[in-house]
């Protein structure tokens, strides 16, 4: 399993591209990545709503505030990328790791 440390918006967004089995994020995109956890589902919540219809609430709830959301392009792509592909854990009040949801599988 590939870990990669980043630091930057520009460096997180490379190894996001690249679906890296988990990035380990420091620094000041941190309080991004708390923002991201508070709305993201846990497994047993996407799956409990009527044989995983929740994973397809997700998704629409992302895409109209996406429409509403003033953040640039850039940031939005990040966010997208996170709540789709990565299970966000907290590891301190400096660091958060996120972990590829398909190795969980």
């Amino acid at each position: 399993m590939k870990r990669i440390k980043v630091h930057t918006k520009s460096e997180l967004l490379a190894e996001l591209k690249k679906k890296t089995d988990e990035i380990l994020v420091e620094g000041d995109l941190t309080q991004n990545l708390a923002e991201i956890k508070k709305g993201q589902l846990n497994y047993t919540e996407t799956m409990g709503v009527t044989g995983g219809s929740g994973v397809i609430f997700e998704y629409g709830i992302s895409k109209i505030l996406e429409l509403f959301d003033p953040s640039p392009k850039e940031d939005k792509i990040v966010r997208r990328h996170i709540e789709r592909l990565y299970v966000i854990k907290q590891l301190s009040a400096a660091s958060f790791l996120l972990h590829l949801k398909q190795l969980d599988y």
